[in-house]
């Protein structure tokens, strides 16, 4: 019975031993333990390229016509429906696998996501809201000001596959529909 005890303390103490590692800011960003988040709530600016690399391995930019990011809302949309406060994502060549799509800063902190609302119907594409679709709302002067803050670089990353995102502009039109 002494030794079951003694096994479970040792093992208890390991487990702890662990998780206190894991949340160190000299251990790469584990989504399991949800480091990211509490490095960032500290301010933690030395994993900002890495962490980003973890969300997004591959980082592109836009040609041209594969999508339009845009933050200003249609005039179709009253303002006070609640997409109209966020970003707009119009699929052309490039449409995500799955909907809400993730979109993070550049230091790999998840900035929001935009849900799935219907069809665009100058391309017959898929078009995407923040507050559509499973997606929370958000508003583009938060985005902006927050991809701004210390360790940033300016842009928003949009998660278009497991392993490719793509760069944009929080303010202003990146792409075409």
């Amino acid at each position: 019975m002494a030794t079951k005890f003694t096994s479970l303390c040792i093992a208890l103490t390991l487990s702890a031993l662990s998780f206190g590692a894991s949340v160190s800011s000299a251990e790469p960003y584990n989504p399991s333990t949800r480091s990211l988040t509490k490095m960032s709530r500290r301010g933690d600016a030395s994993v900002s390229m890495s962490s980003r690399a973890k969300v997004c391995p591959t980082v592109k930019k836009l040609a041209g016509s594969e999508f339009l990011w845009k933050s200003e809302i249609s005039n179709h949309i009253s303002t006070q429906d609640p997409r109209a406060a966020g970003p707009t994502f119009i699929c052309n060549r490039l449409c995500p696998k799955k909907w809400p799509m993730n979109f993070y800063y550049s230091d790999g902190v998840k900035a929001g996501a935009v849900g799935y609302y219907g069809i665009y119907r100058g391309t017959g594409k898929a078009r995407a809201y923040c507050a559509a679709g499973g997606a929370p709302k958000c508003f583009v002067q938060k985005l902006s000001a927050n991809s701004k803050r210390a360790g940033r670089d300016g842009k928003l990353y949009l998660k278009l596959s497991n392993s490719v995102c793509y760069q944009v502009n929080p303010v202003g039109r990146t792409g075409r529909p």
